[in-house]
């Protein structure tokens, strides 16, 4: 699983600690003098305009990029009140701030990969309805040590894959976690959620996932008796686990307890049911949903860190963007304090 890294941008201040934190982490990967230098003016050109106009700041984040090759991702985020011209604002040598570099058109200049995502407060009123608030500005930029898998044919990892999974506010332990795998061209995808948070949490996510890592193809109903033997000795999970098949155009779902899944842009509705119970503690029977699948259908799955009440139509065009970036916002807005929350989008 990725680790991300945070600074809260509120002021000048940090900004300050977020670039040279940044720096701390991406040097070790191999970067070139120059490249942390570009590094440098994009924490800074991202930093100062959320220090100056994010209504409450803004968030960035950073982890290695997902996938084999080196480098690094930066994510920002922030609940302010949006961009109403994005065309204008990436142009490279436009700054609405003044500040060094050119704004945002050098963030897009000095990065590999670069995708920013805003809706504006109040620009329709299925944003107005909304629970929660649903604007502000996100941007993932992503910066390879050798340009990675842009050189690569077909879809890189890192735009197929979007994971998002962050421990309970205040907590150090995360009870959620993910797993990702491939075996004989089908994939596994996996989201795990331990009973509670804190440790005793953490603690029965990473058996599952150890249990998991020795997936070899086995059908979902294996998976989920043999993971619910192995978590006997822990507190219990919850778990909802699917396996796309895009050779033979199948996608099978398996769910316990309380975790969601969603499915976009599939050849059929696409609405699986969990059954109850608790892996490590009861677990009575598991159903496995099989379906059609196509390429260009999209699979989110969450555990309940996540409000249900989110609803993609108020966010025109996001799933054309980057799965991550994607993660990232649902989490950003529906994320809830209370618990430990993950997202994962796989295409």
């Amino acid at each position: 699983m990725r680790i991300f890294h945070s600074v809260k941008i509120s002021d000048e201040a940090k900004v300050g600690t977020a670039r040279r934190a940044v720096l701390g982490y991406a040097a070790p990967f191999g970067f070139s003098k120059t490249q942390l230098a570009e590094l440098e003016i994009v924490v800074q050109e991202i930093g100062t305009n959320a220090a100056r106009y994010a209504t409450h700041g803004g968030c960035l984040h950073w982890a290695a990029v997902l996938g084999d090759e080196p480098g690094i991702e930066l994510f920002y985020w922030d609940k302010g009140p949006g961009i109403y011209d994005i065309d204008r604002a990436v142009r490279d040598g436009v700054s609405t701030s003044g500040s060094l570099g050119g704004g945002l058109g050098a963030v897009r200049r000095l990065t590999d990969e670069f995708q920013i995502y805003s809706t504006v407060s109040g620009a329709t009123p299925r944003l107005l309805r909304t629970r929660r608030t649903t604007h502000g500005t996100a941007i993932l930029v992503r910066k390879w040590v050798d340009g990675g898998p842009r050189r690569l044919p077909g879809a890189p990892l890192a735009d197929r894959i979007g994971v998002w999974s962050r421990a309970r506010p205040g907590e150090d332990a995360n009870g959620d976690a993910y797993f990702i795998a491939r075996h004989a061209g089908r994939m596994l995808l996996a989201v795990i959620d331990g009973l509670g948070h804190g440790r005793g949490a953490a603690e029965a996510s990473r058996v599952a996932l150890d249990l998991l890592s020795q997936w070899r193809g086995e059908p979902l109903d294996e998976v989920f008796h043999t993971t619910h033997d192995a978590l006997r000795a822990t507190r219990g999970a919850v778990m909802g686990a699917c396996i796309v098949d895009g050779e033979h155009r199948a996608f099978h779902y398996a769910g316990v307890g309380n975790v969601a899944v969603r499915v976009f842009d599939a050849p059929e509705p696409i609405r699986p049911i969990p059954v109850n119970g608790t892996l490590g503690a009861r677990l009575t029977s598991v159903r496995v949903w099989a379906y059609q699948w196509e390429e260009g259908a999209t699979v989110l799955m969450t555990t309940d860190g996540l409000s249900a009440t989110w609803d993609i139509a108020s966010y025109p065009g996001l799933l054309k963007k980057s799965s991550q970036l994607a993660a990232g916002i649902l989490l950003r807005d529906f994320g809830r304090d209370s618990d430990d929350a993950t997202v994962l989008i796989a295409r």
